[in-house]
């Protein structure tokens, strides 16, 4: 479903209503109790995303909101960096909007009173919604509002390098969830904890590829200029402080091949055995049948045999002794 609340376009997919059911699931035997559940997951979520929306417009962003199976998200039609400041308002104006709804509903509470079953029972999921999730989000852990508020504070007191520490301390706390949740028996949030602490974990490891891959593209594009001038010794020089093994593997295996090429115009045969041994899978066949043929055109014949045995019967690096 999709509509519009203003400007901003608003979907609905079919798995939030399923969830928003399957959260209410205590109320199952009383289908009033468990309709007016939904509505208000349904209202709350809806409220806490529009807090996003207006305080990411009042800083030039063109908001639109999707209700999915874990909650809801408000993205930008055209992203663009508005500052950690701004986020971190950002980030909090969810929250704070689920407070406000929360503290309206408690303050009606008292004053009317209404004193019936199901009105009753609107009350309290308006106040476990708005104020219990409200603070449970605010937990400082990604990808939660608590999460981004922690990560661009970390970016303002570590001039920008604030993603990796927040990943860490994110992954750490979903552990930490994950292994209380699985004490008490709190299925649902040990399944939550465990997503969390998967999407940290990953989310580090892609930005260790990213830290290890732009010196490496740097490295790469510099060794291609040293073989044009047929300088193999400084191509080995450039790339091999950055052949990390935490590059990505499309980059690294381009930087073998190069870094192989020049250990073999260079005739480091000690020390070019062992790396195709080692990366035969990354470098792939037909670059080893070209190394043996250069190896041939050299005069090594041996080596050439040798390389050739990686492509027809690959062996262990220790292989060449």
């Amino acid at each position: 479903m999709q509509f519009r609340f203003g400007s901003i376009p608003i979907r609905i997919r079919v798995q939030f209503l399923f969830m928003a059911v399957l959260l209410g699931g205590a109320n199952a035997r009383e289908p009033q109790k468990l309709g007016i559940w939904a509505a208000v997951v349904f209202v709350s979520v809806l409220v806490h995303e529009l807090g996003h929306a207006f305080v990411g417009r009042a800083f030039g962003l063109s908001p639109q909101i999707e209700l999915h199976m874990m909650g809801g998200t408000t993205s930008w039609q055209e992203p663009r960096d508005v500052g950690n400041g701004r986020s971190i308002a950002i980030s909090l104006a969810g929250p704070f909007a689920g407070f406000i709804l929360g503290g309206a509903t408690l303050v009606a509470s008292q004053l009317i009173q209404p004193g019936h079953a199901l009105a009753d029972h609107a009350i309290k999921s308006l106040l476990w919604v708005n104020i219990g999730w409200g603070i449970i989000n605010l937990v400082p852990m990604l990808p939660l509002d608590g999460g981004n508020v922690m990560r661009s504070a970390l970016h303002i007191f570590t001039g920008g390098r604030g993603e990796k520490p927040a990943r860490v301390v994110s992954a750490i706390i979903a552990g930490c969830v994950l292994a209380l949740a699985t004490l008490f028996g709190q299925i649902w949030i040990g399944v939550l904890a465990g997503l969390f602490a998967y999407i940290n974990v990953q989310a580090l490891r892609q930005a260790d590829t990213r830290a290890a891959d732009a010196p490496l593209a740097v490295a790469i594009e510099a060794a291609y200029v040293a073989l044009e001038r047929h300088d193999g010794a400084q191509a080995i020089a450039l790339l091999r402080p950055a052949l990390s093994p935490r590059a990505s593997s499309d980059l690294r295996a381009i930087a073998l091949r190069i870094y192989a090429y020049a250990l073999l115009i260079e005739g480091e045969w000690a020390e070019l055995l062992p790396l195709l041994a080692a990366e035969r899978t990354l470098i792939g066949p037909e670059e080893l049948s070209r190394y043996a043929k250069t190896a041939r055109e050299l005069g090594r014949a041996d080596d050439a045999t040798r390389i050739d045995a990686l492509v027809l019967r690959p062996r262990p690096a220790n292989d060449f002794g």
